[in-house]
């Protein structure tokens, strides 16, 4: 009778897990754009943790002061970048939609003098301006991508408080979450935890930092060849940094087809410039950046890339590397340590501890 309620109990307890596994894939297929924006938060959240504790470690301060001035120089540097720039941008971006449409005509009159380039340029649009929507078009879309029933300004103030709540207390997350684990587990759990953010932070520092240097070399070579709207294009070359592998290409394009409205040469001289500071950055700024990180696979990243974005458009594109970066270390840790790699339990000592 004992083996029964036993067995049952096994089976009862197995059905659950099941149930919760599929319960929680439904969860991800249904609303993976919520766990998207908790996992936006989290990031942000990290960062915010970054810079509280180099505050408090160099200033001495307490951590909600600390936390307080960290998000002042936060958001403060973003002001100041917006207005020391945001005149100049803007005034290119508009002569972008002008010049963007004139570079496409160009490339499809050459296109036009070859036989294989003719049956592309049928396949194009021949009104060349409907290939840069209209602001409303842009704002409508992007309102779409981060949200279907909150607008982006919703969206974006629920990630910043989210932030500002787990950056707080990050401590009473951890231990309340290291609490759902048996006792045994809870140091491993928070041990997990721990080095899941020393990864983010550092692929989120180690990224903001190429960013930047991607943003200003670009500014800067864009200037010396004589591009016009540099600024504009160091600024999505800046943005699209973000992205691994997709961003770098994309924002490749609009340099040349601005450089084609000049001259071919002037085309030839964008592409060097940026091809030149994309090798330096692939080559040598990210690993030296990256070294102390978890090391993404091209491949998989890219693999990865393409899944999210699929789900759930450009907001998974955009986080498709931190959650690689996440899962890798969650994998790592206590799968592959932990399971693959652990000791070998020998049977008569566990039988002996029991007894």
């Amino acid at each position: 009778m004992l083996n029964v309620y036993l067995y049952a109990k096994r089976v009862a307890i197995a059905a659950f897990i099941v149930l919760l596994i599929a319960s929680a894939f439904y969860l991800l297929g249904q609303h993976a754009y919520f766990f998207l924006l908790v996992f936006a938060a989290i990031l942000l959240a990290v960062l915010f943790c970054g810079m509280t504790d180099w505050i408090m470690d160099k200033l001495h301060l307490k951590r909600g002061l600390s936390l307080f001035l960290a998000v002042i120089l936060f958001f403060g540097l973003i002001v100041a970048a917006f207005w020391l720039i945001a005149p100049t941008v803007s005034q290119q971006v508009q002569e972008m939609r002008q010049t963007i449409p004139k570079a496409m005509t160009q490339v499809q009159d050459w296109l036009g003098q070859y036989g294989w380039g003719q049956k592309l340029v049928e396949k194009v649009p021949q009104d060349m301006s409907k290939v840069i929507p209209k602001q409303e078009a842009i704002l409508s879309k992007v309102s779409g991508i981060f949200s279907s029933t909150l607008s982006f300004l919703a969206d974006f103030f629920i990630v910043i408080i989210t932030a500002l709540f787990l950056a707080a207390s990050p401590k009473l997350y951890t231990v309340g979450l290291s609490k759902l684990f048996p006792v045994r587990n809870r140091s491993r759990v928070l041990q997990v935890l721990e080095k899941s953010y020393d990864t983010l932070k550092s692929w989120l520092l180690g990224m903001l930092f190429a960013m930047a240097i991607i943003g200003v070399s670009s500014a800067i070579g864009y200037s010396l060849i004589g591009l016009p709207l540099a600024f504009a294009l160091a600024l999505i070359a800046f943005f699209l940094a973000f992205i691994p592998n997709v961003g770098p290409w994309i924002a490749g394009v609009p340099a040349v087809l601005v450089g084609l409205t000049v001259s071919p040469q002037m085309a030839l001289y964008a592409t060097l410039v940026y091809g030149g500071i994309q090798l330096v950055e692939s080559y040598v700024i990210t690993p030296l950046i990256f070294q102390k990180t978890v090391d993404l696979p091209p491949a998989l990243l890219l693999f990865f890339q393409v899944l999210l974005g699929i789900l759930q458009g450009a907001l998974g594109l955009l986080l498709a590397a931190p959650i690689l970066a996440l899962l890798m270390v969650v994998v790592n840790e206590l799968y592959v340590k932990d399971v693959l790699e652990a000791d070998p339990v020998d049977a008569s000592k566990e039988k002996l501890a029991e007894g």
